[in-house]
């Protein structure tokens, strides 16, 4: 197997702004209905939602895709591939903003495949924390019957299988935690001509000297009693442009353990071992998608994860 990188010890972190006790807050929220605090914003209703779908009652895993509104070569090799290695009770949906020179083709996309979650806001890098909250908000809405939810980028390939068995494992009701690469002891990008600009944030937006621990925005696990959480709890919290880090440092203020597992893959494996990784970054080239799709379902490695039984479910016919 390819050695994949360890996890390195994260350092104490504390973050006190704006309110220091959001779990007071939602736990305020779930016994009484009504907080004693005003929120701090308004997340929810800074855009609205163009198209969305519907969710089953039995759905068990909820795979929520974070894409671009001009992907669509990336989100037709998903729905070729992984994304349709799944029985009924897993429900693929992809969400994204809005781009008006793109707005036809989308509409035609969300009539033929009916799995498209858009909002309002422009579909650009920075407005990833819409897109991001957008998932939370839409999932308590419209699928709040499943049990686990994955969070995902469409330049990641995913082995469901894997995935499902590792939910029922390590994921319960009553266990407040999130699965994924964890980062630690980063510091905030605070240049504007860093190669790394596209992560800039100023101190203006977020004063701390070190990020807090975070699991990549890329590729998060957890279950459906913690999206409901944070999803009452991010309008008493500041939003900070950087999503992957604002998610995590709301769950923490949650008591909600953010898990480092390495299964989840932040970087690049050429050689993939798909008895052993759940999601994988580095796919945003279609062909190397389809390649490790049809490493994937040869019968030998499709038959230990799955059984021969189910090989109907990711036939490419």
């Amino acid at each position: 197997m390819e050695v994949l990188t360890k996890q390195q010890r994260c350092y104490g972190f504390h973050y006190n702004y704006p309110l220091n006790d959001v779990k007071y807050i939602v736990n305020e929220i779930k016994d009484k209905g009504v907080p004693s605090s005003e929120p701090i914003n308004y997340i929810y209703n800074h855009y609205i939602t163009i198209f969305s779908v519907t969710c089953s009652a039995d759905i068990e895993l909820i795979i929520l895709i974070k894409s671009s509104a001009g992907h669509f070569d990336q989100r037709q090799a998903i729905r070729s591939t992984w994304g349709k290695c799944h029985g009924e009770n897993v429900r693929v949906v992809f969400l994204f903003g809005y781009s008006t020179e793109l707005n036809e083709h989308v509409r035609y996309e969300y009539a033929e495949y009916n799995d498209i979650v858009q909002g309002s806001f422009k579909d650009k890098y920075r407005n990833n924390i819409n897109k991001t909250l957008m998932a939370y908000d839409w999932v308590v809405s419209n699928c709040s019957d499943s049990q686990f939810v994955l969070f995902v980028d469409d330049d990641y390939f995913v082995t469901i299988p894997n995935l499902l068995k590792f939910s029922r494992e390590k994921i319960r009701s009553g266990r407040d935690v999130m699965f994924g690469h964890k980062q630690c002891n980063r510091d905030p990008v605070r240049s504007r001509e860093s190669k790394y600009s596209k992560w800039y944030i100023s101190e203006r937006e977020y004063q701390p000297l070190i990020l807090p621990p975070f699991l990549s925005g890329g590729s998060v696990l957890t279950h459906i009693n913690v999206v409901r959480k944070l999803r009452i709890a991010f309008p008493y919290m500041k939003p900070i442009y950087l999503d992957d880090v604002y998610v995590s440092l709301v769950a923490q203020k949650l008591g909600i353990k953010i898990l480092h597992d390495e299964r989840f893959v932040n970087d690049e494996v050429r050689r993939m071992e798909f008895n052993f990784i759940i999601s994988c970054h580095n796919f945003n080239s279609t062909e190397y998608l389809y390649e490790a799709w049809l490493k994937f379902k040869t019968p030998n490695m499709f038959d230990r994860l799955v059984g021969s039984v189910h090989v109907d479910l990711c036939s490419t016919s």
